[in-house]
């Protein structure tokens, strides 16, 4: 994939509020959730309309030992713009399962 690829890969680590920056952690802890699934990030971005593609069986390379999946998403505008919005819809839906 090269640099100027308009695909992102996104782990469930990035959201990962039990994780730090070096762990693999990436939005900032008020944005992050814990525990998040690929299928939950999958099911986000959805949501956000991003085109994305759910590869569940993939691990990541600094978490080999874990099968947490990743998923593919057709960037609108910058990597980091895309991960913001997944992290608010990602809170959000953790928000609604509480109060059920």
């Amino acid at each position: 994939m090269s640099k100027k690829s308009d695909t992102a890969v996104i782990w469930p680590a990035y959201f990962d509020s039990t994780k730090t920056r070096s762990q693999g952690r990436v939005v900032p802890k008020t944005l992050a959730v814990e525990l998040p699934t690929a299928e939950e990030i999958y099911d986000a971005c959805s949501e956000l309309k991003l085109a994305a593609t759910l590869e569940p069986s993939k691990k990541m390379p600094s978490c080999w030992w874990e099968a947490q999946g990743r998923v593919l998403i057709t960037k609108k505008g910058t990597k980091r713009q895309s991960l913001l919005a997944i992290s608010k819809v990602l809170q959000r839906r953790k928000l609604q399962k509480k109060t059920r």
